[in-house]
């Protein structure tokens, strides 16, 4: 991590009032999954093109989640059975500000992701009245049916491109856990690229193909659940959670 952190004190940086502009909350994004060994040759390769979020002299922040979904488990099944028009509901906590945000994606037919948020004033799993309402108008979903599934936290880095027209997060070492079992998956780092318009002339996107690493769909959602389940419905995983117990687990 020490050299990780070097790499990213090279670094043009941004703040977080800079990176306003390019919030992307409508946009279409392209995922991939790497070693951490890795990580450093790519960062050093793309330093030229992007600029790395800086906030109180970090470059790297925790962030905390919990994901909720309906006792039947409706959103974790539309994902697993490729149904497209699906969402995900959670809160966020930014630990480094103590920010918390409930948020709602919806991943739509055309293959966009479309995210909606309202700030909270804690990190918890009650619904207040207001955030009942914003969860009606903004899914399918009623907020008294849904419960906390999972918790998941990781460490992540964001850039963006030069131009700003592009965002990338890089989710280092994520962890997963439920009431039973915990699991960190201390090897893995999720890069995703959002971008307004899929492309595939970001570099960083280039550099990740000449590395022959490709495109990879990952929900940190579903993978997690499919991870400390054992009874959950997973055939479609299968191929990424082999990838994963492989690669990534030790």
């Amino acid at each position: 991590m020490h050299l990780i952190q070097s790499t990213l004190s090279q670094f043009n940086k941004v703040s977080l009032p800079d990176l306003d502009k390019v919030k992307l909350m409508n946009r279409t994004d392209k995922k991939f999954c790497l070693h951490i060994s890795k990580l450093n040759s790519i960062l050093e390769a793309i330093r030229a093109d992007y600029l790395v979020l800086e906030i109180q002299e970090k470059t790297i922040f925790n962030y905390d989640n919990t994901y909720f979904d309906t006792p039947d488990n409706q959103m974790y099944l539309n994902h697993h059975n490729g149904k497209l028009n699906r969402y995900k509901i959670r809160v966020r906590n930014y630990t480094l500000s103590n920010d918390n945000f409930l948020e709602i994606k919806f991943k739509n037919n055309k293959e966009r992701t479309i995210k909606k948020r309202i700030e909270r004033a804690e990190f918890n799993s009650d619904f207040t009245s207001d955030e009942l309402s914003f969860i009606k108008q903004a899914s399918p979903f009623h907020g008294s049916q849904l419960e906390p599934k999972i918790k998941s936290n990781f460490r992540r880095i964001t850039l963006v491109n030069n131009n700003f027209t592009e965002r990338v997060t890089l989710d280092l070492v994520p962890g997963f856990e439920n009431q039973e079992k915990k699991i960190t998956l201390n090897n893995l780092v999720i890069v995703e690229v959002k971008q307004d318009k899929s492309s595939n002339s970001a570099q960083i996107v280039k550099i990740l193909q000449a590395h022959k690493i490709t495109n990879q769909g990952f929900s940190k959602y579903c993978i997690g659940r499919s991870i400390l389940e054992e009874e959950i419905k997973k055939n479609n995983f299968k191929p990424l959670l082999l990838k994963i117990s492989k690669k990534y687990l030790n």
